[in-house]
């Protein structure tokens, strides 16, 4: 096992803020975006910074102001949804159990409670590599050129240099936890999963696991989508795209991956102990000799081993996936019909 049950474990940061919200994690996540695009707006009122300006005989968004607010709704995401999935996690502790053994159910528990010391640490210095990142991107690209310090303090570069540090830092971590639950997720699996191939809709579990981890990227996939709507730095956008997909589909098969491995290597030995039977059975019977099983049933079991299925994913679950693959495109569309919406009516 990578961590020892009895190791020091406590929930993210964020999550447990989170707990001393009386609103639920969604709304608390609104909330916290819009408290941040307020600071934004009240900032951009003090240095003169416009937010709604007219181009070329349409209105919209100011650059700055619509990628202030995409920042801000990254930031509620990535924010929110450690809390989102922990409560998962701990819904879904009973159906995980019936299919583990004793020490899996002990290292299972442990798993829904959070990260270990030793990972939060680590964790964390992920998380300064990012910031650090996320300053030099900053002042790579987005700070305006030839401005005196005096002069950068009265724009709205501070805001975006202190978020963008901010952002980088949680998408660092966020990568590296990922690494880290898949290592868990394996080992739990391997060493601690129970296959009864009588019961493989038990395992479904797993399947709605991988689900939520891949909405909870998904999610961010599509508030970042949001910045191709206006003319942020294409780098950023493209590369911060890119990753985000590489995650959801990393979250998704880094729990679906391991089980259908451990049921396929199951369901495999199952079928080579019954043909061997069967090839047992038909030489007795060719000798006349007493056999053990009829070769009827025999090969009746072989061919309902064939065609067991070893995907821990059910309809629903297969819908689901389907619908929040479109996410993305219905968050870039929403956000592109308010921009013609604002153009037309103002």
């Amino acid at each position: 096992m990578t961590e020892q049950t009895n190791d020091p474990r406590s929930p993210y940061l964020e999550v447990r803020l989170h707990r001393l919200s009386p609103l639920p994690p969604v709304l608390t996540g609104i909330l916290i975006s819009a408290l941040l695009y307020a600071l934004y707006l009240l900032y951009s009122v003090e240095v003169g910074q416009p937010i709604i300006e007219q181009t070329n005989g349409s209105v919209g968004f100011n650059n700055a102001a619509w990628a202030a607010l995409v920042i801000c709704l990254i930031f509620g995401v990535a924010t929110t949804m450690p809390a989102i999935t922990q409560r998962q996690w701990q819904a879904s502790l009973p159906q995980l159990k019936a299919v583990l053994d004793e020490k899996g159910r002990l290292q299972v528990e442990a798993m829904a409670t959070g990260p270990s010391r030793k990972h939060s640490w680590r964790s964390l210095l992920a998380f300064l590599a990012g910031a650090a990142g996320g300053v030099l991107v900053n002042l790579w690209l987005l700070n305006p050129p030839n401005l005196s310090w005096s002069e950068y303090w009265s724009t709205i570069s501070p805001f975006f240099a202190i978020m963008n540090a901010v952002v980088f830092g949680l998408a660092a971590r966020g990568g590296y936890m990922v690494r880290y639950e898949d290592r868990e997720m394996r080992e739990l699996v391997e060493t601690h999963l129970q296959v009864d191939l009588a019961h493989l809709e038990r395992n479904q579990i797993f399947g709605r696991l991988a689900l939520r981890g891949a909405l909870a990227w998904l999610v961010m996939t599509a508030v970042i989508l949001l910045l191709f709507v206006d003319s942020t730095p294409a780098p950023i956008s493209a590369t911060a795209l890119v990753l985000a997909l590489i995650a959801s589909g990393y979250a998704f098969a880094s729990t679906i991956g391991p089980v259908v491995r451990k049921c396929s290597a199951v369901r495999d030995a199952a079928l080579q102990s019954v043909r061997e039977q069967i090839t047992a059975s038909g030489d007795a019977a060719l000798k006349g000799a007493p056999g053990g099983a009829p070769l009827s049933e025999l090969i009746a079991y072989e061919n309902w081993l064939e065609k067991l299925p070893v995907w821990p994913i059910s309809a629903p679950v297969t819908r689901r996936l389907a619908l929040y693959g479109f996410i993305p495109v219905l968050a870039w569309f929403g956000s592109a019909a308010a921009e013609l919406v604002l153009n037309r009516f103002t």
